[in-house]
């Protein structure tokens, strides 16, 4: 059998595609606390708002746009950014892996309008909690890694001066 090429029998892949996204944790200031704002789905779990990046778009205005689609928020501008989460899932309707990239910024909202979900979406609900508490709903560790850099950046005597509205900012 020298030569011949002898065809083994393979599992099919299953197609995988790259997915990029970007979001925001949304903060606000309440005296001397400080809260994110969160979105729960209507499956139970509780996120930030996220969604994908079109031809054109730059990370940073999906984030604000994705705010505003699914929380209704505008009054917002960027902080910082927090880098991304990385993740795989696998849409069974699609037969697809998926490896998703989404970065993620720190978003100050500056008032005057209320939080509403995007019932289109699955949103069922806008909460704005304590970081502790946010910590403690969200179930996905990459997530809660972003939740821990917005802590740390809020936590930050640079960052402040700039995220408490001083002039110039």
């Amino acid at each position: 059998m020298t030569g011949e090429n002898v065809a083994t029998p393979r599992k099919r892949r299953k197609p995988v595609k790259q997915a990029q996204s970007a979001g925001g944790v949304v903060f606000r200031r309440v005296g001397a606390d400080v809260e994110i704002l969160l979105l729960k789905h209507e499956g139970g779990k509780w996120m930030l708002p996220k969604g994908t990046i079109e031809a054109g778009e730059t990370p940073e205005a999906v984030a604000l746009r994705e705010v505003r689609e699914e929380t209704g928020l505008s009054n917002i501008r960027v902080a910082g950014d927090l880098g991304q989460e990385r993740y795989s899932f696998f849409w069974r309707t699609e037969g697809t892996l998926y490896n998703k990239t989404v970065r993620y910024f720190l978003l100050e909202f500056l008032g005057g309008e209320d939080a509403r979900p995007q019932r289109e979406e699955g949103f069922v609900e806008a909460d704005w909690v304590a970081l502790d508490d946010a910590l403690a709903r969200i179930k996905y560790k990459e997530t809660r890694e972003i939740v821990r850099r917005a802590q740390a950046a809020l936590n930050t005597p640079d960052l402040m001066p700039q995220l408490a509205g001083e002039e110039g900012a």
